[in-house]
């Protein structure tokens, strides 16, 4: 079954108009007819069933029923990840946002490759955007992932949360372990995880982020890539925590 956005509050028995590319998407991608049911997403992060209706002018459809949500993310998480090359730039951003993160935070630093010129930022930023909203859409969730533009390590404390990590590929003994962190904090509404790009991080700037507050973790012995180091770390993350919320709900 198909899902959308919508921008409105939606209610049971609400008339509700699709946008122009949704309509066409219905219309002409996936050939949808008149009576269909397609999901919504509305602007209060509730889910429902619709029914459509074809119209010259585009899609509407009535809101038939509210839908139970079990997709919400246990604890919001923001993702601020090294730029990574092409490809595999596009396949974090969907990946990452099927695994629930909230936030996407693109971040330049000493040993980032991809460099993007100011006047095709806002070209780069639609894409990607583009990329989240038909990942969060496809893997029905209730919520839209957002990413934004690029920042510096000077600009990081902005997005610091409850619990803040780096994930660090010269593992050592002042490296904790992941499970350890996040057992000390079993009830955070936020989480920032920070990855390098395909280089890593230089050693000054792991101890830039760890006076402010960072924790260095390991993810492990074995070097991983920055892509997936990063839907490693937020697998972890959305288990553990769904893991502790389960264990609530049984006691």
């Amino acid at each position: 079954m198909q899902q959308y956005f919508i921008k409105e509050r939606a209610e049971i028995g609400q008339s509700i108009s699709f946008d122009e590319e949704q309509s066409h998407h219905m219309m002409h991608v996936v050939r949808m007819k008149k009576d269909d049911i397609v999901r919504i997403a509305d602007s209060s992060h509730r889910l429902f069933h619709v029914r459509i209706d074809i119209q010259k002018a585009g899609v509407c459809g009535q809101v038939i029923e509210e839908l139970v949500d079990r997709t919400r993310a246990s604890v919001e998480v923001t993702l601020i990840q090294g730029m990574i090359k092409g490809e595999k730039w596009d396949f974090l951003i969907q990946k990452a946002c099927e695994l629930g993160v909230s936030k996407i935070v693109p971040l330049i630093s000493q040993r980032s490759v991809v460099k993007i010129p100011r006047e095709k930022l806002d070209k780069k930023l639609s894409r990607w955007n583009k990329i989240a909203l038909e990942a969060c859409e496809q893997c029905k969730r209730s919520t839209r992932a957002e990413v934004l533009p690029p920042i510096s390590l000077q600009e990081i404390a902005a997005y610091r949360s409850d619990v803040n990590l780096i994930a660090y590929e010269k593992a050592d003994a002042a490296s904790e372990k992941l499970y350890h962190v996040l057992s000390t904090h079993p009830y955070p509404s936020s989480v920032t995880c920070v990855i390098g790009s395909e280089g890593g991080f230089a050693q000054e700037e792991v101890q830039i982020l760890m006076k402010q507050e960072f924790c260095r973790i390991s993810l492990g012995y074995r070097i991983l890539r920055a892509e997936t180091a990063a839907l490693s770390l937020l697998n972890t993350i959305d288990f553990y925590y769904d893991m502790i919320g389960d264990k609530n709900d049984k006691s």
